[in-house]
């Protein structure tokens, strides 16, 4: 990686760079077995190429807004160094289809798109050899609440979070959830 990047200097983005930013009520969720295609650039943050199989899509998982949080901790030791990538969420109520949902992906590869508000591009965890693990889903039900609170984590080190173009971010199974990434709508056929 030493040829691929050259020092530059970071400067701050804007006076506000430090302050929360709106997330999109939805996280595109997908299965890393059904992506085709997924390239980084020469310096392993920025996607160049991202597709899934033919007849595969990813899904939009609704997530409480304020909850989304998509972060990466850096661990290891000397020469060892790299990322843990996380999603953590709530999901409000305790429905059949999340039920099913979560079962069906608890012990499966995954990988996550969280778009912010306002627009540029997203943020994506999880790699095909380092995918996300769920390591928390747990539910509550009763006075205080009815939600599920879900952190996903990959197990292995990586680089930082993946950036990836809006362009690149392809249409979920629902056209509701495409139009609210804003996302193209999901022709007639579905396909």
């Amino acid at each position: 990686m030493g040829e691929a990047y050259s020092m530059v200097s970071v400067k701050k983005k804007s006076d506000q760079a430090g302050r929360s930013s709106g997330k999109k009520m939805y996280i595109v969720l997908f299965r890393w077995e059904d992506v085709a295609t997924f390239t980084k650039d020469e310096k392993g943050v920025k996607v160049t190429a991202f597709a899934f199989a033919e007849g595969k899509k990813p899904i939009g998982v609704y997530a409480t807004p304020s909850t989304i949080n998509i972060y990466a901790n850096s661990e290891g030791e000397d020469d060892a160094r790299g990322y843990i990538h996380h999603v953590d969420f709530e999901h409000p109520g305790t429905s059949l289809e999340f039920d099913e949902m979560m079962n069906a992906n608890i012990n499966a590869n995954l990988g996550a798109i969280v778009m912010g508000c306002s627009g540029g591009d997203a943020k994506i965890a999880g790699t095909p050899c380092t995918p996300l693990q769920v390591t928390q889903d747990t539910s509550q039900d009763n006075k205080e609440g009815n939600k599920n609170t879900v952190q996903l984590a990959s197990s292995l080190r990586s680089g930082p979070l993946g950036r990836i173009a809006k362009s690149l971010i392809p249409m979920t199974d629902d056209d509701e959830v495409n139009a609210v990434l804003g996302l193209p709508a999901a022709d007639a056929t579905g396909l």
